[in-house]
């Protein structure tokens, strides 16, 4: 399917270099509001086509799938606008920061034929597959933990007055929808949506949370979310139920080593952190275009019911904390 892509950043290029690894998905054009960014990545990547005007790539026939990777605050127009245009759309997390914004996407691709994606990491890990497998080996769940607290190398020019979008309320930035997501993710693809949900941010003085911890109540256990931009922290996932534990030894955007601890059993362990020739972003590349090769209804529905669960958690979190956009 040929994709075309929006936006040049970091996360652009890591997809783009998944992309083109993959003859199923070519990327055939680039959209970029400076010339100068987008001849370059096009250059990087050998992209034939390069646009400065969003609706023009829109109207290229050529381009049947679009993949965002702009501001948060900028995905629902831009999904809305490539939908409208008959496109297919993959979009970086988060998807968009409301239910409401996300049910009408959901509702043009339906009454389109269109697949609606985000490209979050989590759920496409191997190990994150083996987690939700051994769940149902380690008893009642009593007890779920993640953090992923990641010093933000844009958190110094942000303290000397620089706002780059991730730290900006405008742009639906923060440690919430940055790096709580991961963990959101993680959470309620295992166990579903949770009975309440409650906020704890620190915020700067223009509203932003830098970091928070979120709490998920579950009818039998409660789950602890920790994120940061503004501190650095051991980054791991542990489930702890009744008759043993998981333990994701990372962050849950990458879920690189396993360890699987049961009453009477040996350890259970895989450990991919030394795999340096595979990134996350190369499963999120190949289980999307698997899916797209040969697209299964029970495969999309749980993709879906995924995206509104964490939208839904991110919109009570920051109701609860009183986080406005």
């Amino acid at each position: 399917m040929n994709i075309g892509m929006v936006g040049t950043g970091f996360i652009a290029h890591k997809m783009a270099k998944e992309f083109t690894s993959l003859p199923t998905m070519p990327v055939v054009a680039v959209y970029s509001r400076s010339t100068d960014t987008g001849v370059a990545m096009a250059n990087e990547f050998h992209i034939p086509k390069v646009y400065t005007e969003y609706n023009e790539m829109l109207a290229d026939p050529e381009v049947e799938l679009v993949y965002i990777a702009t501001p948060n605050s900028l995905h629902f127009e831009q999904a809305k606008a490539a939908l409208l245009a008959g496109k297919h759309v993959l979009c970086e997390k988060p998807i968009v920061p409301t239910l409401a914004q996300l049910d009408e996407l959901l509702g043009l691709a339906e009454e389109r034929r269109l697949h609606l994606l985000e490209a979050i990491t989590t759920i496409y890990q191997p190990n994150y597959g083996m987690a939700e497998i051994f769940t149902e080996d380690i008893g009642d769940i009593k007890a779920v933990s993640c953090t992923f607290c990641q010093y933000s190398s844009r958190y110094d020019a942000f303290m000397n007055g620089q706002t780059h979008p991730v730290f900006d309320p405008a742009y639906c930035g923060g440690a919430l929808m940055d790096l709580n997501i991961y963990n959101i993710y993680f959470v309620v693809g295992l166990f579903g949506d949770p009975k309440a949900v409650h906020y704890y941010p620190n915020r700067n003085a223009n509203g932003i949370d830098t970091s928070g911890i979120l709490i998920l109540e579950y009818p039998n256990f409660v789950c602890q979310c920790t994120a940061a931009k503004d501190y650095s922290a051991h980054n791991s996932a542990q489930i702890i139920g009744t008759e043993g534990s998981i333990l994701i030894d990372s962050s849950s955007s990458t879920c690189q080593k396993l360890v699987v601890t049961r009453k009477g059993k040996e350890p259970y362990i895989i450990d991919d952190s030394d795999d340096s020739d595979v990134t996350p972003w190369w499963f999120v590349v190949l289980s999307i275009s698997n899916f797209l090769i040969v697209p299964q209804d029970v495969v999309k529905e749980r993709y879906i019911r995924a995206m509104r669960s964490v939208v839904a958690v991110l919109e009570a979190a920051r109701k609860d904390a009183h986080l406005d956009f």
